[in-house]
């Protein structure tokens, strides 16, 4: 299938003791993502040829591009403290562990699909912040954060189910991430 969209990041903390997911949000609206899986790999060699080859997951590298990270983001996603609309940066804050979903629309033989995309656990640094004044044309900056992805208790660290309506599969992302109308859009 050919990807022809990106939409609805939602995020929620992740707790890996109990495998639940809490305090979820929609996270801006998605302009990009990019995921990169990270394998370990060996090759052994004997009589002149290769006669072993492993290669296995270990982690995957992940761009996500939003038009805003709320306020909620500094609190559930890195760890700072939240007082209304003060967030305070401490040296001694810790990123949280989060699952990460998003839709992404695919199209295949002409027929339109959404797909639920769940990140089961990743970590994420802030965002680098840039400013620019304006000058003879305004110019939007928009969040990107950087983060990994690692594989849960069960070696599952990614999922993805494909439905006919987009509908079907955003229930499918808040159902897993545990988001609730009062949780997050």
């Amino acid at each position: 299938m050919a990807n022809i969209g990106f939409r609805y990041p939602w995020i929620a903390k992740f707790d890996k003791a109990t495998g639940t997911y809490s305090n979820g949000f929609k996270c801006g609206e998605g302009m990009q993502i990019n995921i990169t899986p990270n394998y370990s790999e060996a090759s052994l060699y004997g009589d002149d040829r290769l006669v072993e080859y492993e290669k296995s997951f270990t982690d995957a590298t992940i761009s996500l591009g939003v038009t805003t990270l709320p306020i909620v983001a500094a609190s559930v996603m890195f760890g700072h403290t939240v007082n209304e609309k003060k967030v305070v940066y401490k040296a001694t804050d810790e990123a949280n562990n989060i699952g990460l979903g998003y839709l992404s629309v695919e199209k295949e033989d002409g027929e339109t699909k959404y797909a639920a995309n769940i990140i089961c656990c990743a970590k994420f640094a802030d965002s680098n912040g840039q400013c620019n004044t304006k000058g003879e044309s305004l110019t939007f900056n928009t969040p990107t954060v950087e983060g990994k992805a690692v594989a849960v208790s069960d070696g599952t660290w990614r999922t993805v189910e494909i439905f006919d309506t987009e509908e079907a599969a955003v229930s499918t992302i808040k159902e897993y991430l545990n988001i609730t109308e009062n949780t997050g859009d």
